[in-house]
């Protein structure tokens, strides 16, 4: 059977999850059938700088795309778990939170593409290590926000993954991250599970914060 390791000591965001499983030669062309409104494939924004889009909007471009069913699911899942938290941060309903960094056209498309790439390494379990996030305050569309930042303290309440707080002034661990980890059903474990290590990939995100990136390995084993 397949699994799959997160190394997370270095935090986690969806565009290195992405990165990591393509990387571990994962298809996720599967994706590509999903078809968003025009506007977003010109500009990847709309409504200025932000994107506005509902869990309820967000859900039916997903519902009514030629994706295979396992890929709609997983990345429903995923889209599930940001929007409780969101809605929990806003007090507002799951149904018609309003996505900002989630919502835009590239997240979308990530969150799609992680789906489909699970989908093509079929990965019968999969495995996250402790999360290590950092402190302080960054800049997003709500403006200056604590880190830990608000929506992910909200899902690290409804979750039994292990968190460390690492002496770096940003954000380590995005809403995105933590939610593909839980939406995708990761367990969390220690060390990697028992098994051949295929092929181990190492990837950064977007912010360079000086540590090593995501490592994520792919195992063979009983």
């Amino acid at each position: 059977m397949r699994k799959l390791y997160f190394d997370c000591t270095s935090g986690v965001s969806g565009d290195m999850v992405l990165k990591a499983l393509l990387e571990l030669g994962a298809n996720a062309g599967e994706a590509e059938k999903l078809s968003l409104p025009a506007e977003d494939k010109s500009h990847g924004l709309h409504h200025g700088h932000h994107s506005h889009r509902s869990h309820r909007e967000i859900r039916a471009l997903i519902q009514r795309s030629d994706m295979s069913q396992k890929t709609k699911d997983t990345a429903l899942s995923i889209y599930s778990v940001i929007a409780r938290a969101e809605a929990k941060v806003h007090n507002a309903d799951p149904e018609e939170v309003h996505f900002h960094e989630v919502g835009r056209a590239e997240a979308i498309r990530n969150i799609t593409g992680i789906a489909a790439a699970l989908e093509d390494l079929d990965a019968g379990e999969i495995f996250c290590s402790e999360l290590h996030d950092g402190k302080g305050f960054i800049q997003c569309s709500h403006g200056t926000i604590p880190v830990p930042v608000p929506a992910v303290m909200a899902m690290r309440e409804v979750c039994d993954y292990i968190f460390v707080t690492d002496e770096v002034e940003t954000e380590m661990v995005t809403p995105s991250g933590l939610g593909i980890l839980m939406g995708i059903g990761a367990e969390y474990k220690k060390d990697p599970p028992s098994g051949t290590i295929v092929k181990t990939v190492t990837v950064k995100g977007g912010r360079d914060i000086g540590k090593e990136g995501l490592k994520v390995s792919l195992i063979e084993g009983e």
